[in-house]
């Protein structure tokens, strides 16, 4: 097994790998496609910690081996790989409530993830991927199971206004979603290709960086502002932006990968009394993910997306690291293997 591991930061090698110790029990995946995300670039440039480990956010593959007594996977699936691991010796998890995992482990970054010829994982973390769902789509898993999170958690019904401040790949994946379940996306953005991108996603209202956005969002919302706020981590948007678009008591979301870090006034948000959340996992939303793909609720014809060859995977690092260096933001990857 081979694959490109981190050895240090802005060191990336392509090393023969020991498998995890099989059993039985233990399926392996032929990974065909990869993704690249602003969390393994950060990983990269040694903003987040993770080194000897394999990168690669997402990954899908062909299912080349099963274990036995496991009959919902045959060779030959087209197979998504759940990109977290439940840690097993936190207070829950040793509780029997793994869903509750306060330390996940995240593929990439805790453990190898998906730039490699192969991956062992086990079966509750393989889902077989039907027709309707191609390659691309599949790889963005992750970011629509995300976005369900973010949902469920703030508890959006229909009709609600929600502020989405950010409109990359995920915050427009969100705001797709929102529309789907019949809530009211507000986006806004500084990027203009973002904001383009988001208009022709059928996202009525989309606010650019030409726009007086607390006043747009008043007269959106008849003066009242939003009772929900999600804060997309490399919007490259004052925080406190969030603050001032929400109404009082509001619920306010922060997600996404961070890649700067500074001072951040909390005034406005204790004035209003908000109802603050940071939401970084997906865990257990996976198959209804799926469903939405196949159902057609998101339409991803019109986010930014690159792609490479794995032989280029290195020269690609190294493009992204100064992409996010000058502009702050990343082209999100795909990395054919096969």
């Amino acid at each position: 097994m081979k694959g490109y591991k981190l050895v240090k930061p802005f060191s990336l090698t392509e090393k023969e790998v020991a498998d995890t110790p099989q059993t039985d029990a233990i399926p392996k995946v032929r990974i065909t496609k990869a993704l690249i995300t602003l969390s393994d670039v950060l990983r990269y440039t040694g903003e987040i910690d993770a080194k000897d480990v394999i990168l690669g956010s997402a990954g899908i593959g062909i299912l080349s081996e099963t274990g036995p007594n496991i009959f919902d996977l045959e060779k030959g699936k087209r197979t998504y790989i759940e990109p977290l691991k439940e840690c097993e010796n936190c207070y829950n998890c040793k509780k029997g409530e793994s869903e509750k995992c306060s330390d996940l482990q995240i593929a990439g970054e805790d453990y190898d993830g998906f730039l490699s010829d192969f991956v062992s994982a086990a079966h509750e973390k393989l889902f077989v991927l039907p027709d309707s769902v191609s390659d691309k789509e599949a790889l963005f898993i992750h970011h629509i199971s995300l976005a369900i999170a973010v949902y469920d958690k703030l508890g959006i019904k229909k009709g609600d206004y929600v502020a989405v401040i950010g409109a990359n790949n995920f915050g427009n994946i969100f705001a797709q979603l929102l529309i789907y379940y019949q809530a009211v996306p507000i986006v806004m953005t500084l990027d203009d290709e973002d904001y383009e991108a988001a208009k022709k996603s059928g996202i009525y209202y989309t606010l650019g960086a030409n726009d007086n956005w607390q006043k747009e969002v008043s007269n959106i919302t008849s003066g009242r502002m939003t009772d929900k706020v999600v804060y997309v981590a490399d919007c490259n948007i004052p925080v406190a932006k969030a603050f001032s678009l929400a109404s009082f008591g509001a619920a306010v979301a922060f997600t996404g990968a961070f890649n700067k870090t500074g001072p951040v006034s909390f005034m406005q948000a204790v004035k209003k009394q908000l109802d603050i959340h940071c939401i970084n996992t997906d865990f257990g939303y996976t198959a209804t993910s799926i469903n939405l793909i196949a159902n057609k609720a998101i339409n991803f014809s019109n986010l930014k997306i690159a792609e490479c060859s794995y032989a280029e995977v290195p020269n690609v690092f190294k493009k992204l690291a100064k992409e996010l260096e000058e502009t702050e933001k990343i082209s999100e990857t795909i990395v054919n293997l096969i």
